[in-house]
């Protein structure tokens, strides 16, 4: 079933109106960036496809980007949340596992081609850092600010530097493919930041994470 079929499909009863046109729009930027790809799209298509006006989608988005990495963001979120677990490490090790497999993912490659058109674009770039970066960035820098809490994280870590410790390296894979990107890649990177930020008591829990799910 066509996304945007899905997401009619989906919708309660008694949505309001403006709800139900924005995740029309969203179902039919992801349809378009499958089927056209990221610099084809335009802003139109995705109004036409949605069934609604233009005035609609720029009252949402000043951008075919914006449209983009919020449809993506909404598709990609439940399938790698931040669960609650005992260990606020332990829940941002399985995150990272969960990222690593999506970055392996066809829908991945379509986000890193916004992020690489991105470089060239200025404002495809604001885009991807307010709509795609920053929302991902809040969820993981509160889980760290929770496994400092535990005392699980050292205190004086520098929670900037860890966030792009851990995540920088699986996006620089995923853009200049130099090395395939596996999901021990992940996992190394997770136990290799850990072993210079997590508390004694941590580390030891870390360590016997050796086997990937």
């Amino acid at each position: 079933m066509p996304l945007l079929a899905a997401a009619d499909a989906a919708r309660p009863v008694g949505r309001p109106r403006s709800q139900a046109a924005r995740l029309r729009i969203l179902a039919a930027a992801r349809e378009l960036l499958e089927e056209e790809g990221f610099r084809a799209m335009t802003m139109e298509a995705i109004a036409e496809r949605a069934n609604t006006s233009k005035v609609t989608v720029y009252r949402w988005w000043s951008h075919k980007a914006a449209v983009v990495l919020d449809a993506m963001l909404a598709e990609v979120s439940p399938i790698m949340p931040y669960r609650e677990q005992a260990s606020p490490l332990q829940a941002l090790g399985d995150q990272m596992k969960s990222f690593t497999r999506f970055l392996r993912s066809r829908k991945a490659q379509l986000l890193v081609a916004v992020l690489a058109e991105g470089v060239l674009d200025e404002k495809v770039g604001d885009a991807f850092r307010e709509h795609w970066v920053r929302p991902r960035r809040a969820d993981a820098r509160a889980l760290l600010g929770k496994a400092v809490e535990a005392g699980e994280l050292r205190p004086d870590a520098d929670i900037e530097v860890v966030l792009d410790s851990l995540f920088g390296p699986l996006y620089y894979r995923a853009l200049v493919n130099h090395i395939p990107l596996d999901l021990a890649f992940g996992e190394r990177v997770f136990q290799s930041v850990m072993a210079g930020v997590a508390t004694e008591r941590a580390r030891a829990k870390i360590v016997k994470r050796t086997t990937i799910a």
